[in-house]
């Protein structure tokens, strides 16, 4: 199956809603039309500030008066915090006298929706606000950071630093190191020299910074070095005092005594390996001389001119005693001759192996004599040399601690001369490149961009209503929602008939009359899914009923039946009224006299032939039923009617009974037990989803032979959701009808459909 466009079902949900969503966007237009005539125009100016990234050092200071790292984005970032801060702006309002501008400090008179909106915020904060809210916290006056003091907070110069604060902006001129200063207020004028005002005080603030931390670190060095000052005087003391309780001033003995225990641990060492390598070689010879064959891997016995002679003896003599063996018997003279030669030769090959390890053991002796009175002197030198080596590490680490000291004290002095020098030659790390002027043009309210705004965003909340809507929605309106949903296959879709056919009669009557119309051909289509879903065995008796009165089967089931016979003459079909409760199928085909019921049929009342009637305009046979038949299940459960359905299906060649709701009564599904096959009908667009499945799932209990027809489809309607299903379709095949159809409609079935199965 292939899976649906996402792209175009949004389109449709768009199509079909669009009355909803344009309609919000209209409203929400209309609404911001409102505030923005109302509103107050706003004028923006902007000054232009660069951070300086050039160096500028008299004097080589470091960190303690460095300014602003251009490098570090994060460090500029700060810097537009800065120019927003309160304490920055608290100055801008000082200097510029804003705290008694009405404008500004809040005593200028509310517009027409501000008065409008009033009760609305009175509500909202004393009612829902005061019950979400904590409980507030003790009443204390705000400080408000003037300069470098502290002062309590006037409400008007709060209100006129949030309103200024509001208005003002700071950012980065693309990748550059260029802040734009931007204010924004209801006088172009004031608007420009706010942000003239931002950036001179920002600079002017560099400046004081600078200065308020050259004092400090001054203050703090001064106390700093007069601590280092005693700190390097106390150990260059102790490293005096050291040498001359130790008597290390200027001698080199510990020195000569590390050369000699260095020089003498050398020896000891390779003397160590020497005998290590001895003892290894006279391992190898005592594994060899159990193995001879392992002799050769010995170096002094490959080497040894004799040793290999005798080997090479040894090869011939076992070679020719192998052969002698082989040939003549062991007591024969020759073969111990030879015998003889070769034990000879293995004997003296032993002997000259010992003497060889011999002389590997008194190598070994000499190495281990040598190792051990290494050992001893280097022992004895680690005794004379151990106290020196211990004085001479003190009075290092005494050393290099008041040599710390001392790099530490002249680095801060130098530090401490700097920061004097540079006391009165502090500048700012930025610059002011362009000072704002007025503007004459308002910058807001943008009377196009607002109302576009608002009609987007109002049809974006439409969206989403028509998509709440969308998934509200709990009525069938495609084949493939009933197949997901249910597990059974949507026979075919028949599309709505309207205008004066309306009535049930002319329903039938139009379907009849025009035989090739979209709603005639959908119900042929009916009919050929079902008969070419079970080829082998046709159903003979079939039964439609829905799952609520009123969906249109019995209407259907006259049309139908009337319509199979019309078309083929030869054709035998019955159509009898089993809704025993209502017995509507008299009015559907428009008859005055519907003769014999079924129930006096099964009763024996009356025969066959006095209660089967003929429709004169189809030629369909019919039996009728008589409205609230007492004990309707038994009649329907009774071996008389199983004998009468058997002998309909002799005389007909499809008998059609039409059933009553599935869940008005039972009757239903004893119906449908008794029938081949079972059509459920379910109005488009009206049915409930869950009475569909309920409905469904009670016959699913009885057969397993049902098939779903979706039944007065609304063409127009189900366009515009493009499901792409049997109605989907009708509208472009609309020339391929008959004329003196219902509306231009659809084509009404797929060739052919899956019977349904219980799943």
């Amino acid at each position: 199956m292939e899976a649906p466009n996402e792209l175009w079902e949004w389109l449709r949900l768009v199509n079909r809603r669009k009355a909803l969503i344009i309609g919000c966007g209209v409203i929400a237009a209309a609404v911001m039309a409102l505030m923005v005539a109302q509103a107050t125009p706003l004028y923006k100016a902007s000054s232009r500030i660069m951070l300086d990234t050039r160096t500028f050092k008299v004097l080589s200071t470091e960190a303690a008066l460095s300014g602003v790292d251009t490098l570090n984005m994060g460090a500029i970032q700060s810097e537009l915090e800065v120019i927003k801060s309160e304490f920055l702006v608290g100055r801008v309002v000082d200097k510029l006298g804003l705290a008694t501008n009405p404008d500004f400090n809040g005593t200028k008179p509310p517009g027409f929706i501000d008065n409008a909106l009033a009760p609305i915020r009175e509500l909202w904060s004393s009612g829902i606000a005061s019950l979400l809210a904590p409980p507030p916290p003790p009443q204390q006056s705000a400080p408000v950071r003037t300069g470098r003091t502290v002062e309590q907070a006037d409400p008007q110069r709060q209100a006129a630093i949030g309103a200024v604060a509001s208005g003002l902006s700071a950012t980065l001129l693309g990748r550059t190191f260029v802040i734009i200063v931007t204010s924004e207020s209801p006088d172009g004028t004031m608007s420009a020299r706010i942000a003239n005002a931002v950036a001179e005080a920002y600079l002017a603030d560099q400046v004081d910074t600078k200065n308020e931390a050259n004092r400090r670190a001054t203050e703090w060095l001064e106390q700093r070095l007069a601590e280092l000052r005693r700190n390097l005087q106390v150990a260059e003391e102790a490293v005096a005092a050291y040498r001359r309780d130790k008597g290390l001033a200027g001698s080199p003995e510990g020195a000569v005594s590390t050369q000699t225990l260095s020089d003498l641990n050398g020896r000891y060492t390779a003397a160590r390996g020497r005998r290590i390598e001895r003892e290894g070689r006279l391992v190898a010879l005592s594994k060899a001389s159990l193995n001879p064959s392992e002799l050769a891997n010995i170096p002094e016995v490959a080497a040894n001119a004799g040793l290999s002679a005798l080997r090479i003896q040894d090869v011939d003599l076992s070679r020719k005693s192998a052969e002698l063996a082989s040939l003549l018997g062991d007591n024969h003279p020759k073969l111990i001759q030879v015998r003889s030669e070769l034990a000879a030769v293995r004997a003296r090959f032993i002997v000259e192996t010992q003497r060889i390890t011999l002389a590997v053991r008194a190598e070994l002796d000499a190495a281990v004599s040598e190792e051990e009175e290494l050992k001893e002197l280097v022992d004895k030198a680690s005794v004379v040399s151990g106290t020196a080596s211990q004085y001479e590490a003190e009075q290092k680490q005494l050393e290099r601690e008041a040599q710390s000291n001392r790099a530490l004290y002249e680095s801060f002095l130098n530090r401490f001369k700097e920061l004097r020098e540079q006391q009165d030659i502090q500048r700012a790390d930025a610059r002011i490149l362009s000072y704002a002027s007025p503007s004459g043009t308002p910058s807001s309210p943008n009377y196009r961009s607002s109302l576009m705004a608002a009609f987007l965003v109002g049809c974006l909340l439409g969206v989403a209503g028509a998509v709440a809507a969308e998934k509200l929605d709990r009525v069938f309106r495609s084949a493939s929602q009933i197949e997901e949903a249910t597990g059974v296959a949507v026979l075919g879709m028949v599309p709505e008939v309207k205008g004066a056919a309306s009535v049930r009669s002319n329903v039938v009557a139009h379907v009849l009359a025009n035989t090739t119309s979209p709603a005639a051909e959908a119900m042929r289509a009916v009919f050929t899914a079902i008969s070419l879903g079970s080829l082998d065995r046709p159903p003979r008796v079939i039964a439609i009923t829905s799952s609520t009165p009123s969906e249109g089967k019995t209407t259907f089931v006259a049309s139908l039946g009337g319509l199979l016979t019309k078309m083929n003459t030869s054709r035998r079909v019955l159509i009898v009224d089993l809704d025993l409760r209502q017995a509507r199928m008299s009015v559907a085909l428009g008859l005055n006299d519907r003769g014999g019921t079924i129930d006096e049929y099964l009763m024996g009342l009356k025969t066959l032939e006095e209660c089967i009637r003929r429709h004169d305009i189809s030629g369909v046979d019919y039996i009728c039923a008589r409205p609230n038949t007492p004990n309707a299940p038994e009649i329907l459960e009774s071996h008389a009617m199983k004998a009468a359905l058997a002998t309909f299906a002799e005389r007909y060649d499809l008998v059609m009974l039409d059933g009553p709701p599935v869940m008005a009564v039972s009757d239903a599904r004893i119906i449908a037990r008794l029938a081949d096959y079972t059509v459920f009908i379910v109005q488009w667009a009206k049915t409930p989803r869950e009475v569909v499945k309920t409905a469904l799932a009670a016959l699913l209990n009885v057969t397993s032979h049902v098939g779903v027809v979706i039944n007065r489809v609304n063409l127009s309607k189900h366009a515009r959701y493009g499901y792409g299903d049997h109605g989907d379709y009708y509208s472009r095949y609309r020339g391929y009808y008959g004329s003196g159809g219902d509306q231009p409609a659809s084509n009404a079935s797929r060739p052919a459909l899956k019977l349904a199965s219980k799943k």
